[in-house]
C-alpha cells in the first residue's frame, strides 16, 4: 500500500477499517494482526502516531527480520511490507548518486559523504544500509 496522500486515511485508520472484514471472515491471523498494529501505532493518549512515525516503526521490524531477529512470522512480515511504501533498491540508489561520485570520494569521512547521499535522495524512501553500501562501493 503506498502512504495515504494529504486529506487520504491515516494508516491506523485504513487498519480500523479492515478490522469488520476480517471480522466476517473469521480471519483471524489478519484480525490478530490488524489489531496488534493499531495497539501499536496508537499513543497512550489515543491518538494516531503520524504515518512516518508508524512506517518508521513497522521498517524497523522489517530491518530485523532481515538481520534475522525477529519474533514475528513470515506471513506477518509479508502483512508489513503491504503497509510500508517500497524503498528504492540499492541499484535506483546507485543510479541516482552517481552523479556525485566526485563529491562522495572527495568527502574525508563517511559520515559527511552519508550527508552527501542523503541530502541527494532528497528525503526519498531508503534504507541506511542500502546507501551505506552504495557509498562504500563508491568510495573503493
Amino acid at each position: 500500500m503506498s502512504p495515504p496522500t494529504s486529506g487520504a486515511p491515516s494508516i491506523v485508520a485504513r487498519m480500523r477499517a479492515q478490522l469488520p472484514d476480517a471480522m466476517k471472515a473469521r480471519d483471524s491471523q489478519r484480525l490478530g494482526f490488524l489489531r496488534y498494529w493499531i495497539a501499536q501505532l496508537t499513543l497512550g493518549t489515543g491518538a494516531e502516531m503520524s504515518d512516518a512515525d508508524a512506517i518508521k516503526k513497522m521498517r524497523g521490524v522489517l530491518k530485523e527480520a532481515r538481520s534475522g531477529v525477529t519474533t514475528f512470522s513470515a506471513d506477518e512480515i509479508e502483512r508489513i511490507r503491504e503497509w510500508v511504501p517500497a524503498t528504492l533498491t540499492p541499484e535506483q540508489i546507485a543510479e541516482r548518486l552517481a552523479p556525485l561520485t566526485d563529491q562522495i570520494k572527495a568527502a574525508p569521512r563517511e559520515g559527511m559523504a552519508m550527508g552527501i547521499a542523503m541530502k541527494a535522495l532528497g528525503g526519498e524512501p531508503v534504507e541506511s544500509d542500502d546507501v551505506k553500501a552504495a557509498i562504500a562501493a563508491i568510495r573503493q
